[in-house]
């Protein structure tokens, strides 16, 4: 059974729209390829990554009143990472509801950090191993 570790990041958009465009591929991003100034999605500059793997990044938005558990347990392999996840939000306690969710396999990124701006907050949470 082979193990490996994703990187996550949880976070609270304003909306649903602002969030898919934060995490989505630019489609100008293959047309301009050669140029170090252009970054595939508004995610990887936030990570000060130009480009990432999208076919290894799952993403969501998930609003309402539901517990993480409810909002998160039917992404990939959840039921392995969710428990742990919602350890570390505890011990973080994080003053914010939790409405989207983003990880990728570790390495993609060679510095995660958190990021905040006027229409979101995204908390990098770290990594966790999972069995694949």
């Amino acid at each position: 059974m082979n193990t490996d570790t994703l990187d996550f990041w949880v976070g609270n958009f304003n909306s649903e729209e602002d969030f898919y465009e934060f995490v989505e591929e630019d489609e100008n991003f293959y047309m301009e390829e050669e140029s170090d100034e252009k970054y595939i999605s508004k995610f990887a500059e936030s990570q000060d990554t130009i480009w990432l793997d999208h076919d290894f990044v799952e993403y969501g938005f998930e609003d309402g009143n539901r517990t993480i558990y409810e909002k998160f347990a039917e992404y990939s392999f959840a039921e392995q990472w969710l428990p742990i996840l919602i350890n570390r939000l505890n011990e973080l306690n994080l003053d914010m509801n939790i409405n989207s969710i983003i990880f990728l396999n570790r390495g993609q990124i060679p510095k995660p950090v958190s990021v905040e701006d006027d229409l979101f907050s995204l908390v990098y949470v770290g990594g966790i191993e999972y069995s694949a």
